[in-house]
């Protein structure tokens, strides 16, 4: 092929090569846009979320057969009793430099529905054989205010980890899905986790500083424009390896 003074003669591999990176590094950069308006969809929720400010927790077996309830980013304040005596622990959560549990305690609402409230973090106790902590909760009728979120997930999980069929209370669960969170019960529960208010009493260590939104959709759109440079830059690469002056 002549190209001006030029004549570019590459090789079929390297011409396959390249539309192979082409290909990869354009669909990375088309991903990153689309997270990126995931990010905006999330930011824009995250918004209304807090302008909506704290709303009363109502949900009830009909809202859960529908798939309803609460609203991810959301504050509620609820109304019920602690079921203390079926309590979950989130097993291997790091406080400092310390192991520990994060304590789940279902929350009866006025519908019979359960939702679980993580209370804190609470130090595992020395010794292979020590025994499971089993935090005490408020007695009696209780109004809470909270920060609703999904069930925190693992960064990998293989195969089928649902954790169902245990015996005893409390329970300690590594990632539970809401599967496996429900299984627990013969109660119907939530889809989802309160974060009781850092001012809330009958808690423990709460560090509720996490970030909802993670990268913010500028990042995505700066890696979006390096994947389709770096496509550019391998076309650019071939045309300069195998372009030849002419005699």
């Amino acid at each position: 092929m002549q190209i001006g003074s030029f004549r570019f003669v590459p090789p079929w591999w390297g011409v396959a090569l390249t539309i192979v990176g082409v290909i990869v590094l354009s669909a990375l950069g088309v991903w990153q846009i689309e997270r990126a308006h995931y990010k905006q969809r999330l930011v824009a929720a995250h918004r209304a979320a807090e302008a909506a400010g704290p709303q009363p927790l109502r949900i009830t077996p009909a809202d859960l057969k529908a798939g309803r309830g609460a609203r991810r980013g959301y504050r509620y304040i609820a109304r019920g009793h602690y079921d203390t005596a079926h309590q979950l622990l989130l097993s291997d959560q790091v406080e400092g430099t310390r192991t520990g549990y994060r304590v789940w305690t279902p929350l009866v609402l006025d519908s019979g529905v359960r939702i679980m409230v993580d209370r804190g973090w609470v130090p595992k106790t020395d010794g292979r054989s020590a025994a499971k902590p089993d935090p005490a909760a408020p007695t009696g009728a209780v109004r809470i205010r909270g920060y609703w979120r999904d069930f925190p997930q693992p960064s990998l999980r293989f195969g089928d980890a649902r954790q169902c069929g245990l015996s005893g209370w409390p329970r300690a669960l590594n990632y539970p899905d809401t599967a496996t969170v429900r299984c627990q019960y013969a109660a119907p529960v939530a889809d989802g986790l309160l974060l009781l208010d850092p001012s809330a009493p009958g808690g423990f260590v709460r560090d509720w500083r996490e970030d909802p939104i993670g990268l913010r959709p500028w990042a995505h759109y700066i890696y979006a424009s390096q994947w389709f440079l770096m496509a550019l830059v391998a076309v650019i690469i071939l045309v300069v390896v195998n372009s030849k002056r002419r005699a």
